[in-house]
């Protein structure tokens, strides 16, 4: 329901952006609005992605708690159902309110199959993964609480191995950072003392200065996309740097040229 949410405020946003840029340009001939347009269109679907993002990367660094509180439950003589359901008084962050659906639907009487499937929908790659084994070890007989301890093992050996990535790819990150910056102080370069040589008169270097803002916007946007995908193996974890750079270059673009 959330996810079939997610989509349709995606393309109420695409067709708004559109709508005024439309406008704007047939109408209005507003600079500023192209430069809003774009941002409805581009960062705010992106910005929709990157919050799931967010919460399914919580959900999966907590799972392997559930999983390892739900394999003691287990050892102490409790079935699988019952072993989720103790845990509704354990707090896992973003993963409690999917937990509290889960033991719904055991009340209802839904197939414990079924019930981890329609949790692990829409989920990262490793949940999905995580409860087939699970799904799998349930159908063949084999022993729940060693795959439950192997599995949440395996989720925290990943998410270790995630973040020495990130560390290691740290100097990566930041020469990103640099080649923007140095973008950037190369259109601040051309504005300043190489387009006012070339130009006689004042009205094209602001048409320069509007490009370049643009571009610049652009730059920042893919940039921190690139970023992202070096940095965390994502490339929607890079908004955040995305936003940054379009902030940071915008403002020393409109403050400059």
């Amino acid at each position: 329901m959330i996810e079939k949410y997610n989509k349709y405020l995606v393309i109420i946003f695409v067709v708004i952006g559109l709508m005024l840029f439309s406008i704007n340009q047939i109408f209005l001939k507003i600079d500023a609005l192209i430069i809003i347009s774009i941002l409805i269109i581009i960062v705010f679907p992106f910005l929709i992605q990157y919050k799931k993002y967010k919460i399914n990367k919580e959900i999966e660094e907590r799972f392997p708690d559930f999983l390892r509180d739900v394999s003691s439950n287990i050892k102490a003589g409790m079935t699988l159902p019952q072993a989720v359901m103790a845990t509704k008084k354990t707090d896992y962050g973003l993963l409690d309110p999917h937990l509290d659906k889960m033991a719904v639907h055991i009340d209802w009487g839904v197939p414990f199959s079924k019930i981890l499937n329609n949790f692990a929908r829409d989920k990262t790659k490793i949940i999905k993964r995580t409860v087939s084994a699970i799904n799998e070890s349930i159908k063949g007989g084999g022993n729940v609480t060693e795959i439950l301890d192997a599995i949440g093992a395996s989720i925290i050996e990943v998410n270790s191995i995630r973040k020495e990535r990130q560390s290691a790819t740290y100097s990566q990150m930041l020469t990103g950072y640099v080649i923007f910056f140095v973008f950037l102080g190369v259109l601040v370069a051309l504005q300043k003392f190489m387009i006012p040589t070339l130009n006689l008169g004042g009205s094209p270097m602001f048409n320069y200065g509007i490009m370049f803002r643009q571009l610049i916007l652009i730059q920042g946007f893919f940039s921190g996309l690139v970023i992202g995908k070096m940095s965390e193996g994502k490339m929607i974890s890079g908004l955040k740097h995305a936003i940054i750079l379009m902030i940071l270059g915008y403002a020393v673009l409109a403050l400059l040229i």
